[in-house]
């Protein structure tokens, strides 16, 4: 399973029409969203790049603090995995830099400046946010050939030739290209089987340096960064980011982190998966998503976990099936294991999908036409408004809600049930669904650590209608569109414990249940 990442591969696209210059000094690979060694089908195609020209390959890890979500939170889990990175980077021979992006100095402008002295450059493929952004200014900006490469999932985001509007037509895309997509998987360890040296001389690094007027972040205060606590605090106070969005202490950022989570979510709670993924107080699930969203893990790593488990090959698989779009049974594994990977494959790669295709994908524009229609039918219905301040402080009558928001708040992470009733709770509360769309994106990618991210932003507008259908019986505010209460909430899920761990005088636990 998986093979090299070459310019052939489906994961590869040029994203300009400059030339690939040889005379260059290196290769550079500007990491923006897979930030992670392993299974990189990136840095992959960096790395055979800079055999093919026999040339030094420099990876620079970049985070912006110029966005307008920029905080404590977010920058203390990235240089998190910047200080793995610097190790495992080392350990394998590439020359690799962390960098955070000031007020001052622009990414645009350093990569400018550096492609002026580059034979070609890679960069991360990612469909939505700053991340697209920095790829579409690269293509612009660059002197030299650009290669974005997809390392977001399963399957390579250009083997869709549409945005796909349900998760069942999504789904019987994945049964019909799985096979193909298995063969594009990116190697565990890039550099197996590669005897060339791609490091650049210190000496060479240093006269790059002072002859372009680079100025790269001290790695002294990124480690400061990645401590935590007060240290960070004090680290990150001179920037112009959001101090109220605070670093969460009991979580860390980082490829070795992810792992161990992985492995405990494999043996403990993987077997579990399909009947307590919605058990608020422990539940069943990987709670990995910052961790993808952020590039420090790969869902190539996960999905091939959960496969080596369940002793799957591409046998398992019921055959007659394919391309039927079922939910469970196609793959041949256990119910829970099944469950699973519909979520990270179906699920995850159906936002990637639509983000892809839809610029408009984060706008109330991307909902379909009959969900429009029925909020317009609805929109002057009485309603109970909050404020935007009191719906973000958790200050509404409704204890289930607030619980769901003071643990994003406390904790960049939400109950994953519990976000479907949180959205719908703001639509509910919202003047009308332009302010509850405006609104859910601003509290979640403010405070989430996997906000953001295409998947972010489905879950959003699945609140409002996308990749769903019309549902009875119609109701005030929500017309057709699929309702859910706090009341029935408590019904279906057990709550009490829920309710007391996040209530407002409790504190925040020193290991979360996710």
């Amino acid at each position: 399973m998986g093979g090299q990442v070459t310019f052939g591969s489906p994961r590869v696209r040029k994203i300009n029409d400059k030339e690939v210059r040889s005379s260059g000094q290196f290769v550079l690979y500007w990491m923006t969203s897979t930030r992670r060694y392993h299974y990189n089908a990136a840095l992959e195609r960096a790395i055979d790049i800079s055999v093919s020209l026999n040339k030094p390959l420099l990876v620079i890890e970049c985070i912006s603090v110029r966005h307008e979500w920029s905080s404590e939170r977010v920058l203390t889990f990235v240089a998190q995995g910047m200080v793995d990175n610097i190790s495992t980077f080392d350990d394998h021979g590439i020359t690799y830099i962390p960098w955070i992006e000031n007020h001052i100095d622009s990414g645009d402008g350093m990569l400018k400046k550096l492609s002026s002295k580059a034979c070609s450059i890679v960069i991360d493929d990612y469909p939505t946010y700053l991340p697209r952004w920095v790829m579409d200014r690269a293509s612009l900006s660059s002197e030299v050939s650009v290669e974005a490469v997809d390392s977001n999932g399963i399957l390579p985001m250009n083997y869709a030739d549409k945005a796909h509007k349900t998760a069942y037509s999504f789904r019987k895309h994945v049964q019909r290209s799985l096979h193909s997509a298995l063969s594009t998987f990116p190697s565990e360890n890039p550099m197996d089987g590669i005897k060339s040296d791609l490091t650049i001389k210190k000496s060479e690094l240093s006269k790059l340096v002072k002859e372009l007027e680079l100025e790269f972040t001290p790695l002294e205060w990124i480690w400061r960064v990645a401590e935590g606590g007060e240290v960070a605090k004090k680290a990150m106070a001179p920037l112009n980011i959001d101090h109220e969005v605070f670093p969460v202490e009991s979580v860390r950022g980082g490829h070795y982190e992810a792992v161990s989570r992985l492995g405990n979510f494999i043996e403990k709670r993987l077997a579990n998966y399909s009947e307590g993924r919605n058990d608020p107080d422990n539940p069943a699930v990987s709670g990995l998503s910052p961790w993808l969203h952020f590039g420090h893990i790969s869902s190539f790593r996960i999905v091939r976990a959960v496969m080596d488990k369940e002793e799957w090959t591409y046998d398992s698989v019921c055959i007659e099936d394919t391309g039927k779009g079922h939910r469970s049974g196609w793959w041949g594994l256990s119910e829970s294991a099944e469950s699973f990977m519909d979520q990270i494959i179906t699920w995850r790669e159906l936002g990637f999908n639509f983000a892809n295709f839809r610029r408009d994908h984060n706008t109330l524009d991307s909902i379909p036409s009959w969900a429009m229609k029925t909020l317009d039918e609805h929109r002057n219905d009485q309603r109970v408004s909050y404020t935007f301040e009191e719906i973000e402080g958790a200050k509404t009558d409704d204890e289930v809600w607030n619980s769901a928001q003071r643990q994003l708040l406390r904790t960049g992470h939400m109950h994953n049930y519990l976000r479907m009733l949180w959205g719908k709770r703001i639509l509910e509360w919202s003047p009308d669904p332009e302010t509850a769309a405006d609104w859910m994106i601003r509290i979640n990618d403010r405070w989430a650590l996997d906000g953001r991210d295409p998947n972010s932003y489905t879950g959003i507008f699945w609140v409002l209608g996308r990749h769903d259908r019309a549902w009875g019986p119609e109701r005030p505010i929500f017309g057709k569109i699929r309702y859910m209460s706090s009341a029935n909430t408590k019904k279906k899920l057990k709550l009490e414990r829920y309710i007391s761990r996040w209530a407002e005088d409790a504190p925040i636990p020193k290991s979360p249940p996710w």
